[in-house]
Parts: C-alpha cells; sequence; structure tokens
C-alpha cells in the first residue's frame, strides 16, 4: 500500500541512513568473533567445554537485570544532545577496554580471568547496543524505509565480519609475495594455492594471530565510526503524549499486551536459540569434520559476503509480499540448505563452500526482518500510553536475543561434550582411538546444521498470520501524527496564553 503523503513525512536521507549504520561494522567486528573464535581459541587454551558453557550461561544471567535497566534509563535521559547518545559515548571506552583484553589474554589464562573480561565486554555491549538499536527505530516512522534502515544496518555488520576475515586473507597473500620470487607472474599463480595453504597452516590462520589482528583494527575503527553517527546523525524529536506515566511493572504489562511484539520475541528467540549453536561449533565442523581448519577465514568470508550479497532480494522481497512473508521464504530456504551439511564428504571444502553460499544468502534476513517489524510494534505502544519507549521494548528484546543466542551457545558446546567431542583432538587422528570417534564428528555435525534449523521451525506458527500489516502500520501512523498535531496545537495556544 503506498500512502504519497504519509511515506513523504519523516524520510531520511541515504546518507544519515550510512553514517548511522556504519558504527555497526566494528560493533559486528566484535561481536561475531566472540562465537566463532574467543571460545574455542580459550577451549584449545585449555578451559573445558563444560567450563565454557557455564560462565557464558552464567554471564548472560547478569543481563536480566542490566538490559531492562538500561533500556528504561535511556529511555528517561534527558540531554542536548538526544536520550540514546550519551549512552552510546559512554559505553564505547570500555567496549574497546574489554574486547582487547579478552582477544589478547595472557599466556596460560584463568576460567576467571575468561568469565570477568566476558562479562565485563557484555556489559559494554548492553549499554552501546540497546541504545543504538532504539535509535535506528526511531529514526523514521516509515514502513519500507525502517526495512531500508534495518537492511543497511545488516548489511554494515556483514561488512565487518567480511573485513575481519578478510584480514588473515590479505596477510597470507602479502606473506607468500614477500617470500616469492616476483620476476615470474606464472611462477606466482602456479605456486600459489599450496604455498598460500602452507602459509595459513603457519600462522596466518591461527586463532590467537587473528584475534590480535581484529582487535588492533577494531581499536582504530570504533572511534571513527562512532563520531561520525554521534556527529552527523540527530535524534528525532519526540512527541509524547500528556498522560499518567505508568510505572515500570505496568510498561512491562503493556509489552506482554502488545501481542504482535510478543509473537516476534518468541519468533526471533528460537532463530536465535539455534543461530548460537551453529556459531559456537562452526569451527570445530570445519576443523574436525571437513579437516580444513586451517581455511576457516575463508569459509567465514564466502558465507557472510553471500549474506551482504543476498540482503537486497530480501528486502525487495518483503517490500513486495510483507515482510513477515519474506521472514517465512527465509527460514525455509535456510532449513534447506542445512539439512545437506551433514552429507558432505570429508575433505570436500569446496562443496562445503558452495553449500554455505546458499545457505548464507538468508542470514541476513532473519537478522533485518524481523528488527524491522519490532520497529513497527512499537508504535502499537506510542498509540496505547502516549509514550516513545523504543528503548524498554528493545532491552526485551536485547536480552532474549543474546539470552537466546548464549543458551544456545551452551547447549551447543556441552551436547558436543556429551557425545564425545574432544577439541584438543588431532583432526588428523579423526575416526581412531587417539581422535574423535565417528559418532562424535557425526553429532558435531548435527548440532551444527540439522538441529539448529529445527529451532528455526518452531517459530513459524507464531509469524504464519501476523497481523500487523503495512495497512495496519499505516493507520496507527496516522494516528500518531494526529496526536502529535493535537499536542503542537495545545502548547501552541497554552504559550500564547501566557
Amino acid at each position: 500500500m503506498q500512502m504519497p503523503q504519509q511515506q513523504e513525512k519523516g524520510r531520511v536521507g541515504e546518507l544519515t541512513i550510512v553514517n548511522y549504520s556504519a558504527m555497526y561494522m566494528p560493533v559486528s567486528m566484535v561481536l561475531l568473533p566472540l562465537g566463532v573464535y574467543v571460545q574455542p581459541y580459550y577451549a584449545e587454551l585449555g578451559i573445558s567445554l563444560y567450563t565454557m558453557s557455564a560462565i557464558i550461561f552464567g554471564a548472560r544471567l547478569s543481563d536480566a537485570f542490566t538490559d531492562p535497566l538500561i533500556g528504561v534509563l535511556s529511555d528517561k535521559t534527558k540531554s542536548r544532545w538526544g536520550r540514546r547518545k550519551p549512552w552510546i559515548a559512554g559505553g564505547a571506552p570500555l567496549l574497546m577496554l574489554s574486547l582487547y583484553m579478552l582477544f589478547v589474554p595472557p599466556e596460560n589464562p584463568s576460567a576467571w580471568y575468561f568469565g570477568f573480561w566476558i562479562v565485563t565486554l557484555y556489559l559494554a555491549f548492553t549499554i552501546v547496543d540497546l541504545p543504538y538499536f532504539a535509535w535506528g527505530a526511531e529514526l523514521s516512522p516509515l514502513y519500507d524505509e525502517r526495512t531500508k534502515i534495518t537492511a543497511r544496518r545488516e548489511q554494515f555488520h556483514f561488512a565487518g565480519t567480511i573485513t575481519f576475515n578478510l584480514l588473515p586473507l590479505v596477510a597470507a597473500t602479502l606473506i607468500y609475495l614477500s617470500r616469492a620470487d616476483l620476476s615470474s607472474i606464472w611462477d606466482l599463480l602456479d605456486n600459489f594455492n599450496e604455498e598460500f595453504v602452507g602459509i595459513m597452516q603457519e600462522r596466518a590462520g591461527h586463532i590467537d594471530v587473528i584475534l590480535n589482528w581484529i582487535a588492533n583494527f577494531v581499536m582504530v575503527l570504533i572511534p571513527v565510526t562512532f563520531l561520525m553517527a554521534l556527529l552527523f546523525v540527530s535524534e528525532p524529536a519526540q512527541q509524547v503524549i500528556p498522560r499518567r506515566k505508568p510505572t515500570f511493572i505496568a510498561s512491562l504489562k503493556v509489552v506482554v499486551r502488545n501481542g504482535p511484539f510478543v509473537r516476534l520475541i518468541i519468533c526471533y528467540t528460537v532463530s536465535v536459540l539455534g543461530a548460537g549453536m551453529t556459531g559456537i561449533l562452526s569451527y570445530f565442523f570445519v576443523k574436525h569434520v571437513i579437516g580444513a581448519g586451517e581455511l576457516y577465514p575463508i569459509y567465514l568470508l564466502v558465507y557472510y559476503l553471500s549474506s551482504v550479497l543476498g540482503l537486497p532480494i530480501w528486502t525487495r522481497l518483503a517490500n513486495r509480499i510483507g515482510k513477515h512473508r519474506a521472514f517465512i521464504v527465509a527460514v525455509l530456504w535456510f532449513a534447506f540448505w542445512a539439512s545437506w551439511i551433514p552429507f558432505i564428504p570429508s575433505g570436500n571444502f569446496g562443496l562445503f563452500l558452495v553449500i554455505m553460499c546458499f545457505k548464507g544468502s538468508a542470514i541476513g534476513a532473519l537478522l533485518a526482518i524481523p528488527a524491522a517489524m519490532a520497529a513497527d510494534a512499537v508504535d502499537i505502544d506510542s498509540a496505547r500510553t502516549g509514550e516513545q519507549r523504543a528503548g524498554l521494548y528493545f532491552s526485551v528484546w536485547g536480552l532474549l536475543k543474546k539470552g537466546a543466542n548464549a543458551l544456545g551457545g551452551a547447549i551447543g558446546l556441552a551436547a558436543a561434550a556429551f557425545f564425545g567431542f574432544d577439541p584438543l583432538a588431532d583432526p588428523a587422528l579423526a575416526g581412531t582411538a587417539e581422535g574423535n570417534s565417528d559418532s562424535a564428528l557425526l553429532w558435531l555435525a548435527l548440532l551444527y546444521s540439522i538441529v539448529p534449523a529445527g529451532f528455526k521451525f518452531i517459530a513459524l506458527p507464531f509469524i504464519w498470520k501476523y497481523p500487523l500489516t503495512e495497512a495496519r502500520q499505516v493507520r496507527i501512523r496516522e494516528r500518531l501524527d494526529r496526536r502529535g498535531v493535537a499536542v503542537q496545537a495545545q502548547t501552541s495556544a497554552a504559550k500564547a496564553g501566557v
């Protein structure tokens, strides 16, 4: 449904969207390594999978207190810079410190060291992430433009993941060129594949080296992109309808009564639960099942590049058939390709990459579309209460998202250990008494692919007949606009009478 006058009002420029979205690039360069590199790295440093899973799950319990607190305080903040910006600016230094301490640990770090810094990093994410997402939900009131904003944010998210995966590959290429005879281009090309793999095995593909590169790169990128957003993107003025202020408990009750939002968080939570399992086990799967651990950065690069390339297609599909229908299609597409992964022969890295391209093309949609739908659902609260409380809503959203991700990771690690998987075993001895058994590797493959896809199917009944369509969202926005005009008129009349 197109409503020209309403579509024009509140529209923001492309440059504003880009400046806002760009700061999610360095954040993503910290987020993804937490699951795919940091935890496997500490496991290889000697911290057991059971201990790791307990620490991760325990660390996320603190979010049950910090997320609603930060969300509500962000909503209530009043400053000359806005409600969201002070929190983002204040959380950035803590984010930088904690990520460096976690990514570049001392020799033989203890479980206490890992636990302290991962809890601190999660807290820093909460301080930055919740106001940032609430800010994004408030940038535009338009149904289609909200999809564009979340899609652009996810594109920068995946650009960050692509960039950090390019770091070891670029480094390996430069090391090869520094060692090779540059007089013959043909010799360079003939020897590249064998020498490149050797360099990845020797140095560039090692987790500790990769994490060190990422930490130093992000320490420069965070200040640059955060300043771009804070200086060049304005927070929209919030019109509050005068009403009796609800208590915090009453506010939570309003959230629970928001039917479309409840459907969304159930749907998104079970989807993220599966994603947490996939992320935490991906390195182990590539190293021990496919037998190509040194090429893991290439897998991540291809996987997330396909996500970036696929996102514009899913965005257009969402605009054509509706966001909830596009999300259903994305789940089915993801699950279809995930079902083939356990059948990939060991050592066939090329076939694995092809399947992951198709599977990865849906990842962006599974993140961006629900976030855009959540922004629409917040409008229902504004219409009912007269309050602008995106911070409260996205604190609930973030809490369940992080909790589901942590629980999925904890389940993945504990289940892999339960079925006999040993992350310290030599992949070359797979299937022997000295290495991981065939049964343990089969369960690792299932926990990495089939089980997470099954979690996403749980979401489908909750989203199948999603009630908040574009037509309904437009009516809600028109209602809010009329109230805003009335409040402005009352305010002007009161000032004129003074």
